[in-house]
């Protein structure tokens, strides 16, 4: 059965990001979110706060650190949270509550705030085996179809800017992005969600990416086909842990291709040899 679809996972496989990059968008959502907190509790009216009182980025950090720690319970359980909903636990955490009339657009901005903070400038490094890739793979295969598959904590519509910017974007039929989805890689549903989009049986679909764990097992549990992408564990080594490497005893759970590669073009000839 020929392949008609392809999916990648985003981060250490497309794009990667250095510390310093990583610190500069934390502090910009920061500020950028304290800002518009205290410019919304002037506009609108708080029923827990008096109105003149600003808030701190002292209060703001905590406020987060206290939702991440939230997160990371859900993440354990496989679930994922809209950038809006994110924002409203921040509301929560900090005391505030609006005019039921007003709270979710105030949900809406301040989510949008926390996709978009620190990526007007400050963009990911793109892999530059990225865009001769997908090019080979729309050659190979003229009426393939191309999707994101990513666990991330922004919009699907920010990441689609980014991957515009970094000249990969027109490649892209849709974008899975686990915050919209709600469930994260392993979960079978934001694969399942990919496929729907994509309009293919799992045999198919061919999944790219560097985490044994979420991306591998995670594609094989539903039928897709997969590769393990290594070539870019260098650029975490230090300070991650890589992604574990495929154990030489591992045997999907339904008939898939699975393969071990280095670098981002060889996914062609794995999608040849399912074809």
């Amino acid at each position: 059965m020929p392949i008609k679809a392809v999916t990648f996972d985003l981060w250490l496989t497309l794009i990667w990001d250095s510390r310093e990059l990583e610190e500069y968008r934390r502090l910009r959502r920061l500020a950028n979110f304290l800002r518009f907190t205290n410019r919304i509790q002037r506009s609108e009216v708080s029923r827990a706060r008096a109105s003149d009182t600003k808030f701190t980025i002292i209060e703001v950090r905590l406020a987060m650190e206290r939702m991440q720690k939230k997160l990371k319970n859900l993440h354990e359980k496989g679930f994922d949270v809209h950038p809006n909903d994110r924002g409203k636990m921040l509301f929560d955490f900090m005391g505030l509550k609006f005019p039921a009339g007003t709270s979710e657009e105030i949900c809406k901005r301040a989510g949008k705030i926390l996709s978009n903070s620190g990526y007007s400038s400050g963009f990911p490094n793109i892999n530059p085996e990225a865009r001769p890739t997908m090019k080979l793979l729309k050659q190979t295969f003229p009426d393939l179809k191309v999707a994101l598959i990513s666990n991330a904590a922004r919009s699907a519509r920010a990441y689609g800017m980014i991957l515009k910017t970094l000249g990969v974007g027109e490649f892209f039929d849709h974008l899975v992005i686990s915050c919209e989805v709600g469930y994260l890689k392993p979960r079978k549903e934001i694969f399942e969600k990919a496929l729907s989009l994509l309009s293919v049986k799992p045999s198919e679909a061919l999944h790219i990416g560097d985490l044994f764990q979420t991306d591998i097992l995670g594609a094989t549990s539903c039928g897709m086909n997969a590769c393990l992408y290594t070539g870019l564990w260098d650029k975490y080594a230090q300070y991650r842990n890589p992604g574990m490497r495929i154990p030489p005893d591992f045997r999907p759970s339904k008939k898939a291709v699975v393969a071990e590669i280095g670098r981002l073009q060889d996914c062609v000839e794995v999608a040849q040899e399912i074809s």
